[in-house]
């Protein structure tokens, strides 16, 4: 389901934010600190936890791989 507004002004969840929200839950951030540095409420990011799919499914991803360790192999001369 999309969650569109006709008249009012535009919703801060755009591509932008849910890269922030990724990053930050990725990065062993609370929800409520992530939500502080993508600057959205806990309520925004709850309901479109609750109303987006493509939303919970990034966001369920991002917890998961909280545990996960990235190596970098490169290295620079």
């Amino acid at each position: 389901m999309t969650y569109t507004k006709g008249v009012g002004r535009p919703t801060k969840m755009n591509i932008r934010t849910m890269v922030k929200l990724a990053d930050a839950l990725k990065n062993n951030y609370s929800v409520s600190d992530a939500c502080k540095w993508a600057r959205i409420g806990r309520t925004t990011y709850y309901r479109h936890m609750n109303n987006n799919v493509v939303f919970a499914t990034k966001m369920s991803y991002a917890i998961e791989c909280r545990d996960k360790v990235s190596f970098n192999f490169g290295t620079s001369y």
